[in-house]
């Protein structure tokens, strides 16, 4: 697809060049069409071309410093377009050296005044086209640092959370078993060690993942015993594929929040791979008074990876099961 829009782009620009030159054959020519003149003219042009498209892109890139973008539009049109008419007369002087004696006559002559007319014509267009170009380039750049300046606001949304209800968990055992507790504060700052060190990072290995979350499942274990179990099988070649940090922890938090965990009935997660997904799924536990879900946190995982790499997560659901499909990177 990219050769086809390469080989579009260099026929349409041959196809410009040539009516450009076509009408410099009828500004500086003789009314009558000469094809062997015009051809001639075509392949002498083209070094000439070369050096207008070298001259302008310079042109077009001081326009573009940051210094030049601080001048209004209309000052750094004006002044791109005295420059293509600059550019376009030192052009033709250069061009007509070896075939012209008296230079200074040929400067103030009508034929010279037509050519850097036509010669101008090609520097706007060579211009426009560098400037787009250009500008392409600077908005490609702004929309990643948006994409990334989004990705930090969605990873600043989740690891408060995170933090908010392994809190909410550390009181209910504070007052319950102080062992415990100062055992599971043990295991929460190992958890949130993980958190801040993988805050910088947009991606990490599934292997760096799947230990964090013996962690963090150790903490959930401390909580709920036999009424929450783990299963686990992840082929060894994913393990070196890469997922968005606390993926897998946000997966498995949604699982606990939603469904009955105890150990009559117990909360089952399994987390499998294929080569191309990564899958957290567990069985439905209906809870008597479950908290109206919002939604935020598989919304924020989506997005995540269409920002990272233009892919979407898939999320299946029926009568016992729910499950959630991870794109690995």
């Amino acid at each position: 697809m990219k050769n086809r829009t390469v080989y579009i782009a260099i026929i349409a620009a041959l196809a410009v060049f040539t009516i450009i030159l076509y009408l410099i054959e009828l500004l500086t020519s003789e009314p009558v069409f000469d094809i062997t003149s015009f051809s001639l003219n075509y392949v002498v042009s083209i070094p000439f071309l070369l050096f207008g498209i070298i001259m302008n892109c310079g042109i077009a890139a001081v326009m573009n410093s940051r210094r030049a973008r601080r001048l209004k539009v209309q000052a750094r049109i004006v002044i791109e377009g005295i420059s293509a008419i600059l550019s376009a007369a030192v052009m033709v002087i250069i061009g007509n050296l070896p075939f012209i004696d008296d230079m200074a006559g040929y400067i103030i002559s009508v034929p010279f005044v037509k050519s850097v007319a036509a010669t101008t014509l090609i520097n706007v267009f060579i211009l426009a086209a560098v400037e787009f170009f250009i500008q392409t380039i600077i908005n490609s750049r702004l929309q990643k640092e948006n994409a990334v300046l989004q990705y930090r606001q969605l990873k600043s949304q989740i690891n408060p959370h995170f933090l908010f209800n392994s809190l909410n968990v550390l009181v209910s055992l504070i007052n319950k078993d102080r062992e415990v507790a100062v055992r599971y504060t043990r295991e929460l700052s190992s958890v949130y060690r993980y958190v801040l060190a993988q805050d910088s990072k947009d991606t990490v290995t599934v292997r760096e993942e799947m230990e964090f979350i013996d962690n963090y499942t150790g903490i959930l274990k401390t909580r709920f015993n036999d009424g929450l179990q783990f299963g686990y099988d992840i082929k060894p070649s994913d393990l070196s594929r890469s997922i968005p940090p606390m993926s897998l922890q946000l997966l498995i938090e949604n699982a606990v929040k939603h469904n009955a965990v105890s150990p009559d009935r117990p909360l089952v997660i399994n987390i499998s791979s294929d080569g191309e997904r990564l899958c957290v799924s567990n069985n439905i536990n209906p809870r008597m008074s479950c908290p109206e879900g919002s939604g935020i946190g598989l919304d924020n995982l989506s997005k995540k990876y269409d920002i990272l790499a233009g892919l979407d997560i898939s999320v299946f659901r029926d009568a016992d099961t729910f499950s959630v499909k991870l794109p690995l990177l």
